[in-house]
């Protein structure tokens, strides 16, 4: 399903997800006949923890951004109703979610586009000049987790599982669908059962994203979780990240 949802993507139209912490670089002199030659010509590029690079595209930028809008108008209906039900905690969780969403600037097309990949998957590689910019982050010490109480960083630590941080967080709750949605670093979402007739169990890697669902009744909260996991997913994960253009219509951080 992952495969098949990257290939539709990128043959067609490149979309791209949020940053949050990217400062861009000058671009290499001459114009690159494929991604591989722009990864190849990239500084440090031999330094590159795979899994934490990223490419992006206008297109996606725009699409992800509207769909962050949505969303947001959804948080602002959402805090309106829980502040009238008595619910104080929630909404200050649903005003920090919306922070940490809004600070994203631009978004990345998830996926695997290392040239590994892209010399393995000959026609599924997406055309350079729909690709405004690659870049990389380095590898995080933390997990990520969107919570009931907001959101918060966890270290990590070899042998991580999704099963520990059910352990150690009380407010990591699956909503009315018993799921929690787990993002990968590249950015591919699963969703894992935390209740005992659907429970399921996963390693974390370092820089994985997990967002649980308000605990209360409404299909309106399994659909936030998927929407703030879809716009994680478009999202570079890792540390100190690094932004190159390779067109005019490049993000520049």
């Amino acid at each position: 399903m992952a495969n098949m949802w990257r290939k539709s993507w990128a043959a067609a139209i490149l979309c791209a997800a949020p940053f949050t912490v990217l400062q861009a670089q000058p671009a290499s002199t001459g114009q690159k006949t494929s991604l591989i030659d722009a990864w190849l010509a990239m500084p440090n590029v031999g330094q590159v923890a795979w899994p934490y690079a990223f490419i992006t595209a206008d297109s996606t930028d725009e699409s992800q951004k509207a769909r962050r809008s949505d969303l947001f108008d959804q948080f602002d209906q959402l805090k309106w109703r829980l502040g009238e039900r008595g619910y104080t905690r929630l909404v200050k969780t649903v005003t920090q979610w919306k922070s940490e969403l809004s600070k994203t600037r631009h978004y990345r097309q998830p996926g695997d586009w290392s040239p590994a990949w892209l010399l393995s998957h000959p026609h599924e590689r997406p055309p350079v000049a729909r690709v405004a910019s690659l870049g990389y982050c380095h590898t995080p010490d933390t997990v990520q987790v969107w919570d009931e109480a907001g959101v918060h960083q966890v270290a990590w630590r070899p042998g991580l599982r999704l099963s520990d941080l059910l352990d150690e967080d009380s407010a990591l709750k699956g909503g009315g669908t018993d799921e929690v949605a787990v993002i990968s670093p590249r950015g591919h979402v699963d969703h894992y059962g935390v209740a005992a007739w659907n429970y399921a169990d996963t390693d974390l890697l370092p820089g994985t994203r997990v967002v649980g669902a308000i605990d209360l009744k409404g299909a309106v909260f399994p659909w936030m979780r998927d929407e703030i996991a879809g716009l994680l997913a478009h999202t570079p994960s890792g540390a100190a990240c690094r932004s190159f253009p390779l067109s005019q219509g490049a993000n520049n951080g």
